[in-house]
């Protein structure tokens, strides 16, 4: 079955999203209100329209990946027009209207997606597999680490310019929120108890460079983030401590290590890291959900819960909620 979509938003994670749905055979419309943009998308094979009801009158699904702040408009008016939706990270900047919009997919039969795509990092799945597997016994404790210099990101754009830096919609603890998915990912439901977050002043921006949460799971287990726009070299890294074991994640290098209590490998894994493969499998899945009502990777509802620990440590943090 041929797929149609509209993508709103065509900067580069919604050019790069088009173009995976291109390769997977999917037919492609998309919006963004600047034109050199929409003429990125017809030199990729897609087909540009001059709005956003254009894009997504006579499709089946929509892709949402215009700046964070546009995410629940977009989303909503996805649902309203009774289309599948993907919905780039952070589903929202507040979780006011999201419950609704969500009760209103799942009346209408609407599959709606979180783009947390780090679940499809083979590492993670890897992780996740062993955890359920119980291959650290109970666990006890865990740390996420997702540090990188902000100028290096994009090189040839502004980041002061970019979404980013905006101190309401922007900032290192909305941009990083996969680090709290993979918290609850590997570690189940969460609550944030602490966080506090700074301004470097290294870099020029608004918005928060550098952020420490803890979050507290429901069995009790402690998992302590650290974020930043900062630091170089870049490191993306997670370790879960166990009763019977340590596991260790490198998500740069695509490693994993899993020691038993005495500091023994049990196993080392090393994987190719494609940086395109984790959102050619994110957009594969969201396919099979519109085809054949597969599940969500990561559900709208579980996006919308992952949102609430980010929305908190603001909160704590003294940044902007709405």
């Amino acid at each position: 079955m041929s797929v149609n979509v509209g993508v709103i938003g065509l900067g580069s994670i919604g050019l790069r999203h088009a173009g995976n749905l291109l390769a997977a055979g999917a037919a492609v419309r998309g919006f963004d209100p600047a034109p050199e943009r929409r003429a990125r998308l017809a030199e990729i094979g897609g087909a540009p329209l001059d709005s956003r009801d254009a894009a997504m009158d006579g499709v089946d699904a929509v892709a949402v990946a215009s700046p964070s702040g546009c995410h629940l408009d977009d989303m909503s008016a996805a649902i309203g027009a009774a289309k599948h939706v993907f919905v780039e990270k952070p589903l929202a900047h507040s979780a006011d209207g999201l419950p609704a919009a969500l009760e209103e997919a799942d009346a209408k039969g609407l599959c709606v997606v979180a783009g947390l795509n780090l679940r499809f990092h083979p590492a993670v799945k890897a992780a996740r597999t062993l955890l359920a597997k119980g291959a650290v016994g109970e666990p006890l404790w865990g740390r996420l680490l997702a540090a990188s210099y902000l100028p290096d990101w994009r090189p040839g754009e502004d980041y002061r310019t970019g979404y980013a830096a905006d101190p309401r919609t922007g900032g290192v603890l909305f941009d990083f929120i996969h680090e709290f998915d993979m918290a609850v990912h590997l570690l189940g439901s969460a609550d944030t108890v602490a966080a506090s977050a700074r301004r470097s002043g290294r870099l020029d921006l608004e918005s928060e460079d550098c952020a420490d949460i803890v979050l507290r799971h429901g069995d009790g287990v402690q998992s302590a983030i650290h974020v930043d726009y900062v630091t170089r070299p870049r490191r993306r890294e997670t370790e879960i401590t166990g009763t019977e074991g340590i596991l260790r994640l490198d998500l740069e290098a695509g490693r994993l290590m899993l020691t038993d209590p005495d500091g023994a490998i049990v196993e080392d894994k090393s994987f190719a890291i494609d940086p395109n493969a984790m959102y050619v499998d994110e957009m594969n899945a969201f396919l099979d959900c519109v085809r054949d009502g597969a599940a969500p990777a990561c559900s709208g509802w579980e996006g919308l819960e992952v949102l609430k620990l980010v929305i908190r440590a603001r909160e704590l943090c003294g940044l902007p909620v709405s």
